[in-house]
């Protein structure tokens, strides 16, 4: 069968790019990196390619009316207060700025076989920003015409027809010549792209030539004004400058480097035709130093318009000034990749840029998975206030309950924030019932059980033969004292067995006279720590006093374990048991819930805890239950088995880590961190953090509480 295509027919594919934060690549040495990896893309061009930058007007309007429907859909007053609160603070942040958001677009000529989502991928890899095959959005709606000059515009314009409903006008402006000066990631996109009111630019690529192709142009162009320059008597420094540029674009040839035809094309908008007239002169002078601009006249205005979409370059009936430029050159023309600004306002709120003062909104809540967070920093830095404005902002705006535990009792705010119950775990005061019934089955509520067992005793009921019958015989006495019900979950804390009837049942065990003795001794050992005048019977032996129960799953809890830290055995079982009531609460259904637990290495230090925080890390995202663990050194994440939970976090929150530095220089995880990255990291102030989001990008924010949050936790 006849090929469907022709040799040389290419297919358009679109991507959009997010943009990311130049100021990430701080110094110059990187700046020189990040180009050579553009370059190194552009080289393998093989056709017509086409970026795009949009530029548009954006406001926080749809998030407060989402605000305002949620507060009027919501029955919980606390819930309601909060979001009037929210509400005022988005409003205030509104009066406060004027922003813009920024959408680039990459368009690719290429072979049909080629996908885009396979561009997707390369430009994903080679940028080192996230990319995704989508169409581009349109320059504007609706129905327009040709405006000739006139009515306060020198200039050829689009003008809104119909109903105009508030869309602005349009003048396109073509380059028609590149100046012979330095260009480099911040000139003169930067200043172009930061001028306050809506633009597109358009870089087109209509051709890129074969390397052999473009050396003999080269070399035929030197030649003609090596000729003209031997015949001058006086100087040309014109000439002379053109021959010096093209034997360094053949050096850079030499080097790899493709040969492309580049044109710039700049969309501007005005609200009338006097302000259009202001903004066309104003880009006009501003890029002058760089590359001249003219206005297209008549039919050209209307068709230049066609650049901001994936017609072909040859079907545009505008005037063509192309200019040639060397891979290495034309990577800087991606500037506008660098100038990150307000995305969408989809999710919670985690801060504000350092360095663009706009907010910076993610929805970890976007798929019917939850995404897990790590949270490192020094003491002092904001982590803790950070988190209470995340609980808050996550319970009130998105409607996810939290449950946090924390061990230096600053949840006193939280709970008073939200006038919730404060559960603080005491050894004086709290008691917690081993054979509470955490898991839905015999088997694994008796490991269950049998490890909290492990830990008072301080040894294994493992290994070797005598502590196998010891594992088998207590496993047998909660079997007969769980038998009696015919499912577990039915047996409340009234009715759960207690830990000195477990070792009456223990004491009658073994058919042999060494098994009795065996089960007898594992009795009275358990029996004389955790009975009668045991050093833990106030705190074992007993009904559980602390409501640990699945009906308030739906609320947030607080839960401090501050009156504990003297008795590290105390603290592990305290722990062990409202984490298992956690995790049987969490895997009963898929409702979304927020778990946060803070100062995370005094659970690493337990085996069992360790193995628990494992296990929730794996199975707690696919329930839609989202952890977020908190710690002051990455180092503790990283080492041993606890790196099980690290894998399984892709959202890194990064405060100040002067002291482990280290870290973030020599793991593999954070290869993608540069020189100015580990600056940041290392002499970041209070409430600033790095945002670092696995496949979506690196953002340096500061905490920017409501008059709320910072009235509720600013003693945090």
């Amino acid at each position: 069968m006849a090929s469907r295509f022709r040799k040389d027919h290419r297919v358009p594919r679109t991507v959009l790019i997010e943009p990311f934060d130049l100021a990430m690549h701080g110094t110059e040495e990187r700046q020189i990196m990040l180009q050579n990896r553009f370059a190194l893309w552009l080289r393998g061009l093989g056709g017509p390619a086409r970026f795009v930058t949009w530029q548009m007007p954006a406001d926080l309007s749809p998030r407060i009316q989402y605000i305002t429907e949620m507060t009027q859909a919501a029955d919980d007053p606390r819930r309601r207060s909060l979001l009037v609160e929210y509400r005022r603070h988005y409003e205030l942040l509104q009066a406060d700025a004027d922003y813009q958001r920024a959408i680039c677009g990459l368009a690719v000529w290429s072979d049909p076989s080629q996908t885009a989502r396979a561009l997707a991928r390369s430009v994903a890899g080679s940028f080192d920003t996230f990319a995704m095959d989508a169409p581009w959005p349109a320059l504007f709606s609706g129905d327009y015409e040709l405006r000739e000059p006139g009515g306060g515009y020198r200039g050829w314009h689009l003008a809104p027809i119909g109903s105009p409903g508030g869309r602005p006008l349009y003048a396109f402006l073509s380059s028609y010549q590149f100046q012979p000066t330095v260009w480099d990631f911040s000139r003169p996109f930067k200043s172009l792209l930061s001028r306050g009111f809506p633009l597109a630019v358009c870089i087109d690529i209509p051709k890129t030539w074969d390397r052999n192709d473009a050396i003999n142009e080269l070399e035929s162009v030197v030649q003609a004004y090596s000729v003209h320059l031997a015949t001058m008597r006086g100087e040309d420094s014109r000439s002379i400058k053109k021959v010096n540029d093209c034997r360094q674009a053949l050096e850079e040839l030499n080097m790899g480097d493709a040969l492309h035809d580049v044109q710039i094309v700049v969309a501007l908008t005005a609200p009338n035709a006097r302000t259009l007239r202001d903004r066309v002169d104003e880009v006009v002078k501003l890029v002058k130093p760089w590359f001249g601009l003219r206005a297209e006249i008549g039919e050209a205005q209307s068709e230049a318009a066609k650049f901001f979409g994936i017609h072909s370059t040859k079907s545009i009936a505008v005037p063509h000034t192309t200019w040639p430029v060397v891979s290495r050159e034309l990577a800087l023309l991606f500037a506008p990749l660098g100038l990150r600004k307000l995305a969408g306002l989809d999710g919670t709120l985690r801060g504000e840029d350092a360095g663009g003062a706009y907010p910076v909104f993610h929805n970890s809540w976007r798929d019917k998975r939850a995404t897990h967070e790590i949270w490192v920093g020094g003491s002092g830095y904001g982590k803790t206030f950070a988190l209470n404005c995340l609980l808050s902002r996550q319970y009130a705006e998105e409607g996810v309950p939290f449950t946090l535990l924390e061990p230096m009792g600053h949840g006193q705010h939280v709970a008073r924030a939200f006038d919730l119950p404060w559960y603080v775990m005491s050894a004086r005061h709290t008691r917690l019932n081993p054979q509470d019934v955490m898991f839905p089955t015999l088997v694994e509520q008796k490991a269950h059980t049998i490890r909290i067992y492990e830990t008072l005793l301080g040894r294994q009921l493992s290994g070797a033969q005598k502590e196998n019958q010891e594992r088998a015989l207590l496993g047998e006495a909660l079997e007969i004292l769980y038998c009696g019900f015919d499912d577990l979950m039915t047996i409340t804390p009234d009715l759960a067995p207690l830990t000195e009837t477990v070792c009456e049942v223990l004491s009658g065990l073994g058919d042999k006279e060494h098994i009795r003795t065996i089960a007898k001794d594992l009795a009275d050992e358990i029996g004389g720590l955790c009975t009668g005048r045991g050093p833990w019977a106030d705190f074992i032996n007993g009904p559980t006093n602390i409501d640990l129960s699945a009906r308030y799953k739906d609320m947030p809890q607080v839960f401090s374990f501050h009156e504990m830290e003297q008795d590290p055995i105390m603290l592990a079982i305290a722990y062990t048991q409202v984490l298992s009531a956690i995790r049987r609460d969490s895997l009963a259904d898929e409702t979304p819930r927020l778990i946060a637990v803070d100062e995370v290495y005094r659970l690493m230090r337990h085996p069992s805890l360790l193995d628990f925080l494992i296990e929730a890390a794996k199975t707690f995202r696919t329930r839609r239950k989202k952890l977020v663990v908190i710690d002051q050194q990455m180092s503790v994440m990283i080492e041993g088995k606890a790196r099980l939970i690290f894998e399984n976090c892709p959202i890194r929150v990064i405060f100040n880590q002067r002291q482990g530095l280290h870290v973030f220089k020599e793991d593999a995880a954070f290869q993608h961190f540069n020189a100015q990255h580990h600056e940041i990291i290392a002499n970041m102030p209070r409430f600033h953090f790095l945002f670092d989001v696995q496949e979506e990008g690196i953002w340096y924010l500061r905490n920017y509480p409501s008059e709320g949050e910072w009235q509720r936790f600013r003693s945090t």
